[in-house]
């Protein structure tokens, strides 16, 4: 059974405009990749992020970094990039999301 392109291309816009993208200047990155490079560097929750004593050097030759971190890794700055995508994806209240009373923990 062939699938017709048009279906292919269609599938793939709904999947495209359905993703979440962080972007800093023009490197783009997935919601999920960030999150992953958040764990990777083992940075805290608070609103400003701090580096860990490992930074960014050992993040780049982990295996689990997302491969499209990779360029990120061969420039100047990229500690300054990563903590920046953090940053960004780090809600500035962290109890913001405590709306309902079953929340515990926040103030």
């Amino acid at each position: 059974m062939r699938v017709p392109m048009a279906l292919v291309v269609l599938a793939w816009c709904l999947w495209e405009s359905q993703a979440v993208w962080v972007q800093d200047g023009n490197l783009r990155f997935s919601l999920e990749s960030v999150k992953v490079l958040k764990s990777l560097l083992g940075v805290d929750s608070s609103p400003k992020p701090h580096p860990t004593k490992d930074g960014p050097s050992a993040v780049c030759t982990n295996p689990k970094l997302p491969a499209e971190f990779q360029p990120v890794c061969q420039r100047e700055g990229a500690e300054s990039v990563f903590y920046r995508l953090v940053e960004i994806i780090t809600p500035p209240d962290p109890c913001e999301i405590c709306a309902n009373a079953a929340c515990t923990g926040c103030l």
